[in-house]
């Protein structure tokens, strides 16, 4: 019967671990590449992404101020490799890769595990991608 408990408590650890929300694994590769879209004023992009998220998540307020942080730190470091996005969209994907994994573990530290999911369901995709002020973040 120990055994059985054991067993049991074994499989129920490993099945809430591998439940949790992790950052998706699928990095962007050149034959997926989208060029990613041009980052004027960074105080407005981190603004207009920052309403967005707060309204489109339901986000407390108290996550404002930590959101415009992480945001803006990551345009700004965006900013000056997106020309690279031109020119040699591998050497952009091997610098914007990591950028966006860092963002987005902080992303999810500041926003949970359930907004985070939220979050990554809104994905610019197709045609409205371009025009998408989220886009930013993904491409």
């Amino acid at each position: 019967m120990k055994k059985f408990i054991l067993a049991f408590v074994l499989f129920a650890s490993y099945s809430i671990c591998n439940a949790q929300v992790t950052v998706p694994k699928t990095v962007p590769s050149v034959k997926d590449f989208i060029k990613p879209p041009a980052i004027g004023d960074i105080a407005k992009t981190t603004g207009g992404i920052v309403d967005q998220l707060m309204s489109k998540l339901s986000l407390p307020k108290t996550q404002n101020s930590p959101l415009t942080s992480a945001i803006s730190g990551f345009l700004g470091k965006k900013k000056d490799i997106v020309g690279l996005a031109d020119t040699n969209p591998t050497s952009y994907l091997s610098k914007f890769n990591p950028l966006q994994k860092g963002l987005f573990d902080k992303l999810k530290g500041i926003m949970g595990a359930s907004a985070f999911t939220k979050f990554l369901g809104l994905k610019p995709s197709g045609t409205g991608a371009a025009g998408n002020i989220l886009s930013n973040l993904f491409f």
